[in-house]
């Protein structure tokens, strides 16, 4: 069979496109939620040099509007994170061997794809929680 030696047998089940979404999701999402967030909870304090110790009248939900970009990127590199993962046991029998002796050869890669869409995901997702932290430690403007 022609397919029998390319290095990605699985290559069928793992299309560029969502391949990259799956990888790229987890990312995008931390760095949209400290882009987001940042903008959110601090110019309703810092809108001159002078710092504030209350949110301007009107820009009091900004704290909670970034709590819920927060939720929801997390939880978008957590969906990331487990379709990577189920992926991953989808195509995970690609070839035989381990990853040491696949990496010599190249051989694995729709696998190696998947497994990296998880840890990117999951963590990213895990990382974007602990901004969460600071929401929650730090209180709005001088307090």
């Amino acid at each position: 069979m022609k397919g029998e030696h390319h290095p990605a047998p699985h290559r069928n089940k793992l299309s560029s496109w969502t391949a990259s979404v799956l990888l790229y999701t987890g990312p995008l999402a931390w760095v949209l939620q400290i882009c987001v967030g940042e903008m959110m909870t601090s110019w309703p304090c810092y809108p001159d040099m002078d710092r504030r110790t209350a949110p301007i009248a009107g820009y009091e939900w900004t704290w909670l509007g970034a709590i819920v970009v927060l939720a929801l990127c997390a939880l978008a590199a957590c969906v990331a994170g487990l379709l990577g993962w189920r992926k991953f046991r989808e195509v995970r029998d690609e070839r035989e061997g381990g990853h040491e002796a696949l990496l010599e050869i190249g051989h694995g890669r729709t696998r190696f794809i998947s497994l990296w869409a998880a840890y990117l995901g999951l963590g990213f997702a895990l990382a974007t929680l602990v901004t969460l932290v600071a929401f929650i430690l730090v209180p709005p403007c001088l307090g």
